[in-house]
């Protein structure tokens, strides 16, 4: 994640509570430092269900998995991650609030010390939900919204109503003490939008704006089309950049995700200026694309893949294997590859400037070249891009 408001205005106000809550000696001020190879944050989706259908759902979520891990099973998961001393879960799905573990798994991780946050579409965030996830101290609550419009969020999430609770999810969070952020996934449909909904995020009181890039996986492949040009990309990152510094007296963070690109292009957009090298150092410390190192995914199932935008890469299953032995002790070729792509990257990336605080997406890479070290296609830099 690039958070604009840190790099810009020294402001990160939902970051740094997520940060202190942690009392961890590893975690720093510096973007997304507070993970490491070894203690990785851990995307878990604990199901395939999903009440909604949204055309760019990297799970292709829907009906429930019988190969779902089993009550038992994911507190042993829990047990692990606990001894690793990762610095948080976020649970996801399909639609997370829908696994019949949900409460199980989140009230055990807070008697375990983990910090947890929740990755929702917000509709089934009820005032009762939202206090047992007080309860359970979730440290965060992100909901979609990908339209100003209700018509046009509910086309995108394939349920008629969607906006409306999801909108009031994200109220029914924010009035039971939760820190609560409203995101979007760009695309050539809704980018003009994102003025509108970060205005909406503010006349709401959400102290979190984060905009996610459309990555072409699962049922988002098939809408690869959809994705914005480099030049609605470059204008919305440049919108946000401005919105950061105004907003800077605000109670409200601004951030992208899914695209380190985006840190390179902010460096282009402040060329010139006073603190490059500062935001240059943020960015570094970051380190760019975390697919493999900093970011591990385990999916419904117990398969674990080194991106969540990477179900086509399976590392090993925790119910054969220890996520320990999986991630650390035993790699495989494909992760430890991974790990040391930045002396392998090809093309474009593999020749960047940036590449340090960059390295593209590991994905659209694959997606697009069919190789996981090529360049990304998607780059907006200006000697990258058409």
């Amino acid at each position: 994640m690039i958070i604009f408001s840190k790099a810009l205005a020294d402001n990160a106000t939902v970051w740094e509570a997520l940060r202190v809550s942690q009392n961890c000696e590893q975690l720093t001020p510096d973007m997304v430092r507070f993970s490491t190879q070894h203690r990785p944050v851990v995307m878990w989706n604990l199901t395939r269900q999903c009440n909604l259908s949204c055309d760019h759902c990297y799970m292709d979520a829907g009906n429930e998995s019988q190969q779902e891990l089993n009550l038992e099973e994911g507190i042993r998961l829990i047990d692990e991650l606990a001894d690793l001393k990762v610095p948080m879960i976020i649970f996801t799905g399909g639609e997370p609030l829908m696994s019949r573990n949900f409460y199980a798994y989140a009230f055990y991780a807070r008697q375990c010390g983990l910090r947890t946050v929740i990755s929702t579409n917000g509709t089934l965030i009820t005032p009762e939900v939202a206090r047992l996830m007080l309860e359970a101290e979730i440290g965060y609550v992100g909901v979609s919204l990908d339209s100003a419009l209700p018509e046009k969020h509910d086309k995108f999430r394939g349920v008629i109503g969607a906006w409306t609770r999801a909108l009031q999810g994200l109220r029914n969070s924010r009035d039971a003490g939760l820190k609560t952020g409203l995101r979007i996934t760009l695309t050539k449909d809704n980018w003009q939008e994102v003025p509108a909904l970060l205005n909406l995020a503010l006349e709401e009181g959400i102290p979190r704006f984060c905009l996610y890039h459309l990555v072409p996986t699962g049922r988002g492949a098939g809408i690869a089309d959809k994705d914005v040009t480099p030049e609605q990309r470059r204008a919305i990152l440049k919108f946000l950049a401005e919105a950061a510094i105004e907003l800077k007296d605000k109670d409200i963070e601004i951030l992208t995700t899914d695209s380190p690109m985006d840190g390179a292009y902010l460096l282009e957009i402040l060329k010139g200026n006073s603190n490059w090298e500062h935001v240059r150092m943020l960015l570094k410390n970051a380190g760019g694309c975390s697919t493999g190192t900093k970011v591990a995914n385990i999916d419904y199932c117990g398969d674990v893949h080194p991106c969540h935008f990477m179900p086509h890469l399976v590392l090993g299953n925790i119910r054969e294997k220890h996520f320990r032995d999986i991630w650390i002790d035993d790699p495989s070729p494909e992760l430890s590859m991974l790990r040391s792509m930045r002396s392998s990257l090809k093309g474009a990336c593999g020749n960047c400037q940036y590449l340090e605080l960059c390295g593209g997406c590991r994905q659209k890479a694959f997606f697009f070249n069919g190789d996981l070290m090529g360049e990304d296609p998607t780059c907006i830099l200006a000697d990258h891009s058409e």
